[in-house]
């Protein structure tokens, strides 16, 4: 290929690519948690993993430490205060006295005081309690609450299912592949496979229709992926539990999943 023709090809498949490259790189965090408390919802809005699918339903256990800081008590009291080179009480013994001079007068010594009925080490012991009992208690850590603990235990997909049909859309077959690989991964998992609408259109209407849906999902895993029925569950909502605040809002369409294990 000489050079004249790579300078008129270039420009064309640089064309074609960038945008497939923008679509990859944007929609490779695009996961949403709706929903709030038990109602949380992991929303994919690519077709997700298997490791992110099996952090829904399966998370590894965060391990969460605490520091303990003394402040005051016996700790502090016996840190401020210096060690006695030994625990028994030596006698002093007596200085020489030196011959008093004639122009002065002689002093007198003062009596030797006994020694203490209890030892040194015992009463520094005792202060230290009552030292101890007198200090404010430290400032507990404050719990977390459960709203900041809560993660989803539920994930979704907006399948672009065709007005009034039950049919997996091709282009949607690949959000439900990934459930089946984590179903084949964990043979213990099973799922509840539900199926919600907006409001439009009647309550009885939805409610079939998205029992319909969950229910086409379900039989796709199956078929596709030879599931055991027993593992899966499905449930109709139809517009019973909206993620948007309006109840026609067409984000409401989708499909979850929740672990039933």
């Amino acid at each position: 290929m000489t050079k004249s023709t790579l300078s008129h090809v270039l420009p064309r498949v640089l064309a074609a690519t960038l945008p497939m490259l923008a679509v990859w790189a944007g929609s490779a965090s695009a996961q949403t948690v709706e929903g709030s408390g038990q109602s949380k919802v992991l929303m994919f809005d690519r077709p997700p993993s298997v490791e992110e699918l099996r952090e829904v339903v399966a998370p590894e256990p965060k391990i969460r430490t605490r520091s303990i800081e003394i402040i005051g008590g016996a700790a502090g009291a016996a840190a401020r205060r210096p060690r006695p080179i030994d625990e028994i009480n030596y006698g002093t013994a007596p200085l020489p006295q030196a011959a008093p001079q004639a122009e002065m007068q002689p002093v007198a010594q003062p009596a030797p005081q006994p020694a203490p009925s209890r030892p040194a080490h015992r009463q520094r012991r005792q202060e230290a309690r009552m030292e101890a009992a007198a200090a404010p208690p430290a400032a507990a850590e404050p719990p977390a609450t459960a709203e900041q603990e809560a993660a989803p235990q539920a994930f979704g997909f907006r399948i672009n299912f065709a007005l009034n049909s039950a049919e997996i859309p091709a282009e949607s077959a690949s959000y439900i592949d990934a459930v089946g690989a984590l179903m084949k991964e964990d043979p213990n998992l099973g799922l509840t496979v539900e199926g919600h609408t907006d409001a439009s259109g009647s309550l009885a209407y939805n409610m079939l229709l998205s029992q319909r849906r969950a229910v086409s999902v379900g039989e796709y895993l199956v078929r596709v992926h030879q599931i055991d029925p027993k593992r899966i569950t499905v449930d109709g909502k139809g517009p019973s539990e909206p993620l948007a605040a309006n109840p026609y809002d067409g984000r409401n369409r989708r499909v979850e999943f929740k672990p039933t294990h």
